[in-house]
């Protein structure tokens, strides 16, 4: 009976030490340090024109103190002279939380990078630099910019516009230069709203005044009335705009005299917008 005590007594004594091995196991590695760099973004405000970079950096590793973020951009090549670039998290310049361990940094895409983005569509590169002390903890990322938001050149458009005194119609020519990065296939449509200073009214019910890059090719109202357009895909959008004679006496036919403010504006196929280009006429 005393040696069957032994050997339980043993046996659970064996057991007991296998417990206690499993739970220091698993206690040191939820222990383990996690990766003290993570969560690399960029993003390129279109609208702004600016980039944003942020990364997710814990305050210490392996017993240092963290020193400082900094980014290389690189831009559109990994063969360029990187820019160099703090990312902060203080809340200020871009950053959006102070002390959340977030750093953050919002630039402007301009000519004081040496890598500022222009028309590109593809890859573009940064790398992340998180100092600890004597060490230096780096993520090598690549993000892809996608759509490139189209953009208004330039508006070809009277600056003053004289009614006749009699029963005529005058036909002016409005045309405005697109560019898309993506082709000018992915242009959606191109127009203008036309606000009255004076009467503190939007024209046209509001609606959009649209352009056309067609060539004159097509009749868009009839029996013959056709856009205006020189050169059919070469991204010159044009419109005749009908402008009446004060001898009319239908409301109908009648052309407001005052300031105008031309808001124009184009889409492409991804439903993004270019920025609003304004042009200012006077009818008298």
């Amino acid at each position: 009976m005393q040696r069957l005590l032994n050997i339980l007594f043993q046996y659970i004594n064996n057991v007991l030490l296998i417990g206690i091995f499993l739970i220091s196991c698993s206690g040191s590695e939820d222990q383990e340090v996690i990766d003290p760099v993570i969560d690399p973004h960029f993003t390129f405000h279109q609208d702004l024109n600016k980039l944003y970079f942020s990364i997710n950096v814990e305050p210490k590793y392996q017993g240092s103190s963290l020193d400082s973020v900094i980014i290389y951009w690189y831009g559109t090549s990994k063969s360029n002279q990187p820019d160099l670039i703090s990312l902060r998290d203080d809340g200020t310049h871009g950053d959006i939380i102070v002390n959340d361990n977030i750093y953050g940094r919002k630039v402007s895409n301009s000519s004081n990078l040496l890598n500022p983005l222009n028309d590109h569509t593809g890859n573009v590169f940064v790398d992340y630099n998180a100092i600890f002390g004597e060490g230096i903890i780096t993520i090598e990322d690549t993000f892809m910019i996608g759509n490139i938001i189209p953009r208004i050149e330039s508006v070809s458009a009277p600056d003053t516009i004289v009614r006749t005194s009699d029963e005529t119609v005058s036909l002016y020519l409005v045309s405005a230069e697109v560019f898309d990065a993506d082709g000018l296939e992915t242009i959606k449509w191109v127009g203008f709203t036309s606000f009255h200073v004076e009467g503190d009214s939007v024209m046209n019910n509001g609606n959009y005044i649209y352009l056309y890059d067609d060539g004159s090719d097509e009749i868009l109202y009839e029996p013959n009335i056709t856009s205006g357009d020189v050169t059919r895909g070469d991204g010159i959008f044009s419109f005749r705009i009908p402008v009446y004679g004060t001898g009319f006496t239908d409301p109908s036919f009648q052309t407001r005299p005052g300031t105008f403010y031309w808001r124009f504006l184009t889409q492409d196929l991804a439903n993004e917008y270019s920025q609003v280009y304004l042009h200012e006429i006077v009818i008298q």
